[in-house]
């Protein structure tokens, strides 16, 4: 009787050790996707950012060379056309841009030889899939110059 009662504590504690393995293991792959998410959506917001950046500097050089208005400026860099696209309201360019996100201005004079163009790109909301991250998460302001001819 006395090997009976051993027994079944024994194997009423394997049963328990059972199921707290099956919570922590869940556990951990919550944590291990939540890190996997996160990693993804700072991926996307680098991503979002180099591309915004590369496409300033281009625009700058380009505007710069074919002596470009601000419309102009603004429309290329949101659309890759001088052009706006038909509709109302226009809608969104690459990457969710927008021509109120790009300001542009002509910084000397035009017979100094520091006469350069400086375009500025602000406010561009990148979407996460992280919940307490969702809709808050902005780009930092990009600013490219390109030196006049």
């Amino acid at each position: 009787m006395i090997n009976k009662d051993v027994k079944s504590r024994n194997h009423s504690g394997r049963r328990r050790q059972k199921g707290g393995s099956i919570i922590e293991s869940s556990f951990v792959l919550l944590l291990a996707l939540c890190l996997i998410l996160f990693i993804l959506d700072m991926g996307r917001f680098l991503l979002t950012q180099q591309y915004i950046s590369e496409r300033a500097r281009t625009t700058a050089r380009l505007a710069v060379l074919n002596n470009w208005d601000a419309a102009s400026i603004q429309n290329y860099l949101c659309y890759g056309f001088t052009t706006a696209p038909t509709g109302n309201p226009a809608p969104s360019g690459l990457m969710g841009l927008i021509p109120t996100n790009v300001n542009s201005a002509w910084l000397g004079t035009s017979t100094s030889p520091d006469y350069r163009l400086k375009i500025t790109v602000t406010g561009i909301r990148v979407l996460t899939w992280i919940p307490l991250m969702s809709n808050n998460l902005y780009t930092i302001p990009v600013i490219a110059t390109a030196v006049a001819p």
